[in-house]
């Protein structure tokens, strides 16, 4: 896997390299250091580049235009496993596919001890609908939609050291409100009764969303793979002009600053 040269943490990290040269210049190459940073000042900086993550949810089968789930940072793409919830009935097999759902804006904040990202989903259309799988689906009709009003995804990260360089791993990932089974609006009063039938499984559908998708998206970002191919592509972008690579040794995290603990390497100095 190749991580991009433009990626969130690439830019993040020249961004923390310029606050090391500032703040150490004058520092004993040889020896180490330490740079506090607020997680204020951190998720202003993460602000200006977060622009760049797109989560994209659509597991309907078929279709020319769309693309399966993925998560991307940057040009970078990770792909997501599909979400559908199926139900056999009779000689009959129902599902429920999330639909073209794409993040629209990104805010990021800070919590306790973490950087929030906040991606907002566009809205528009039923956000999963009942599908026929195989056999005659009498019971078709009687599926709501699921809509999910201000649909949004929460992801927690807190810096993290791997391998003498840093990565952001996901702590925690949630939903930010509750999809909703609904009958679908052009149903007539002998369909919106039929529909209390599929509300059950409309519901099922719904809390495999809720528990599965925030574990698809920390999986995908947390796999050991990714977080050591991003460490070692970052590698070369630890330097501070002259001064040489930085090594990092720990990082501590407050509730609302980090600690990182550093050092040229030894290479970076050889020779002086």
């Amino acid at each position: 896997m190749r991580i991009p040269c433009e990626s969130v943490m690439v830019r993040w990290l020249r961004l923390l390299s310029i606050l090391v040269c500032c703040a150490f210049l004058s520092t004993s190459r040889a020896s180490a250091a330490e740079l506090r940073i607020t997680l204020d000042e951190l998720a202003r900086l993460v602000q200006t580049i977060a622009d760049g993550t797109t989560i994209y949810l659509h597991s309907v089968p078929g279709g020319l235009f769309t693309s399966p789930s993925y998560i991307a940072i940057g040009s970078q793409k990770y792909a997501l496993p599909r979400l559908e919830k199926e139900l056999k009935k009779g000689d009959s097999t129902y599902a429920y596919y999330v639909n073209d759902m794409k993040s629209a804006s990104v805010r990021v904040s800070t919590v306790n001890s973490a950087l929030r990202l906040t991606l907002a989903m566009e809205a528009e259309g039923p956000e999963a609908t009942p599908s026929c799988v195989s056999g005659d689906c009498p019971l078709i009709s009687f599926f709501p939609d699921i809509e999910w009003a201000r649909p949004s995804v929460i992801i927690d990260f807190a810096p993290v050291q791997f391998d003498g360089s840093v990565s952001l791993q996901v702590k925690h990932v949630s939903l930010g409100s509750t999809p909703q089974a609904a009958c679908r609006p052009q149903a007539d009063i002998w369909a919106r009764a039929a529909c209390s039938i599929g509300r059950a499984f409309a519901n099922q559908a719904i809390s495999k969303l809720r528990t599965e998708l925030p574990k698809m998206v920390k999986d995908a970002v947390n796999q050991a793979d990714v977080q050591r191919q991003l460490a070692q592509g970052l590698k070369g972008y630890l330097s501070v002009g002259q001064a040489g690579v930085v090594a990092i040794n720990t990082i501590s995290v407050a509730p609302k600053s980090m600690t990182v603990n550093f050092k040229f390497s030894t290479a970076s100095t050889a020779g002086n």
